[in-house]
C-alpha cells in the first residue's frame, strides 16, 4: 500500500439523489426482450472534477445511469430514464455496452446475484399493467454478462423489496414477503406462518421468526435472537445493505445493529451504524459507538478517529476510507486512521466519489448526479506522462 500524505478536507457537491414518479396507467407496449449490443463507450472529460487518486490515470465513461448501480465480478448494472421507459444497461471494465433492457418507468426495482454455479445474475422487475410497478409485477433473471434469460417471468406479490429478490405489496404484512431463489426463481417455502424475509445475498436467503435468524440456501446457519439481545419485530435489513458483497448488514432498532459474515453468520459487529468493503484488501469497515472499525484477516483494529453521530461512512476502497459530513468529505489512511491524501493537492470542481469497485481497482464513482465508470482503459494522458 502506498504511503499518503496529510490530505486537507475537501468540500464540494456529494452524491445526488433521483427520485422517479409514475402513473397508474398501462405503460406503451415495448419489447422487454434484452438485446446484446457490445458497444465501446467513450472516454469523458472529468477535467472538471476531483478524481480520487486511486483511479486518475484511467478513461472514464458515463453510462448515463440515474439509479444506483450493481453489480457483480466484472459487469456493473444500472439504468436511465427515457420516454416514459427505464433504460437498463449492463457494462463492463472495459467500458463496454454488453447489453441493454427496457421496463416501465416505475420498475426501478433489480438487483444481482448468482444461479447455482455462482455464475451471476441480473435480476429485473417488469408490469404489464402499471407503469408504478405496484400491480401485476413480475420479475425475470438475466445472465449478467450477456442478458439471455435465465427464468422468468415469475408473479411476485409487490415491487422488490430487497436486499436482492425479495418482494411485497406496499401495505403487506412482514410475514407476507415473498423471496425467490435467484438460482431457478421458484419460492422460497420455508412452511412457517410466522417467518419474515429479510433479504437474499447471493443465494443466501435471510430470515427470522420470533427466536431464530436463520440462513438458507447458499449457506446455512443460525443465531438465537434472545441470545444476543435482538427484538424479531425490529430486526431487518439495512437500506444499504449489498446484496453482492460478503456481508450482511441488519437494522436492530434505530439504524443501529449486527454485521454479519455472509457465509458462518459470524458476528463481525453488533452497533454498526454504517459498513463497506474493500474491494482491493478484502477489510471490512464498521462505523458504529466504538467509532471506525476494520475488520481483517489478523482481527479488528479500531481507529483513533473522531466520527460524531454527523459523520457517515462513504466508502472504503484501495485502504482508504471516505467519511462524509453534510458537504464535506474526509479520507483516512485504514490502517493508522490518519488523515489521507485522497485526491490531487491542487484538484478543484465536483469532487468524485467512490462507489462500487472491483478487487483491481475499476468502479464507479459518484460526481454530483453523474455516476461515472473507472475502466481498465489507461487514460491518455497518463501514458504520456
Amino acid at each position: 500500500m502506498r504511503t499518503r500524505r496529510l490530505f486537507s478536507v475537501l468540500a464540494g457537491p456529494l452524491i445526488g439523489f433521483f427520485a422517479l414518479a409514475g402513473c397508474s396507467q398501462a405503460p406503451d407496449d415495448f419489447d422487454r426482450t434484452p438485446e446484446q449490443v457490445t458497444t465501446e463507450l467513450d472516454a469523458v472529460d472529468a477535467s472538471d472534477l476531483q478524481l480520487p487518486l486511486i483511479i486518475e490515470p484511467l478513461e472514464l465513461v458515463e453510462p448515463g445511469w440515474d439509479l444506483p448501480p450493481a453489480h457483480l465480478g466484472e459487469v456493473f448494472l444500472s439504468a436511465s430514464t427515457g420516454e416514459g421507459t427505464l433504460d437498463f444497461s449492463a457494462v463492463d471494465i472495459h467500458g463496454s455496452t454488453l447489453w441493454q433492457a427496457k421496463r416501465p418507468s416505475g420498475c426501478t426495482g433489480f438487483t444481482v446475484s448468482v444461479d447455482a454455479d455462482g455464475a451471476p445474475l441480473a435480476v429485473l422487475t417488469d408490469s404489464d399493467s402499471s407503469t408504478d410497478c405496484d400491480e401485476d409485477v413480475t420479475a425475470s433473471a438475466y445472465d449478467l454478462e450477456t442478458g439471455e434469460q435465465e427464468w422468468g417471468p415469475v408473479d411476485v406479490p409487490g415491487p422488490m423489496r430487497g436486499p436482492g429478490t425479495v418482494f411485497a405489496a406496499e401495505d403487506a404484512e412482514p410475514t407476507e414477503a415473498l423471496a425467490l431463489d435467484p438460482a431457478t426463481g421458484e419460492a422460497v417455502q420455508d412452511g412457517a406462518s410466522d417467518v419474515r424475509r429479510l433479504g437474499e445475498y447471493r443465494g443466501t436467503i435471510l430470515s427470522t421468526d420470533d427466536k431464530t435468524l436463520r440462513a438458507t440456501g447458499e449457506q446455512s446457519w443460525e443465531l438465537s435472537l434472545p441470545d444476543n439481545g435482538w427484538n424479531a419485530d425490529e430486526l431487518r435489513a439495512a437500506p444499504e445493505a449489498d446484496p453482492g458483497g460478503d456481508v450482511i448488514a441488519l437494522d436492530a432498532g434505530d439504524g443501529v445493529g449486527p454485521v454479519l459474515d455472509r457465509e458462518t453468520g459470524e458476528l463481525l459487529d453488533d452497533d454498526a451504524r454504517g459498513v463497506a468493503q474493500d474491494a482491493n484488501t478484502g477489510a471490512i469497515v464498521t462505523l458504529g459507538k466504538q467509532g471506525l472499525t476494520v475488520i481483517d484477516d489478523t482481527g479488528k483494529n479500531e481507529l483513533p478517529v473522531s466520527v460524531p453521530q454527523s459523520v457517515e461512512l462513504e466508502a472504503t476502497v484501495g485502504g482508504l476510507i471516505y467519511l462524509r459530513e453534510e458537504g464535506t468529505l474526509r479520507v483516512h489512511n485504514a490502517m493508522t486512521g490518519s488523515l489521507a491524501r485522497g485526491y490531487p493537492a491542487d484538484g478543484s470542481g465536483v469532487v468524485a466519489v467512490p462507489g462500487a469497485f472491483t478487487p483491481d481497482g475499476l468502479g464507479t464513482v459518484q460526481a454530483g448526479d453523474r455516476t461515472l465508470l473507472a475502466t481498465d482503459r489507461v487514460a491518455e494522458d497518463s501514458e504520456q506522462s
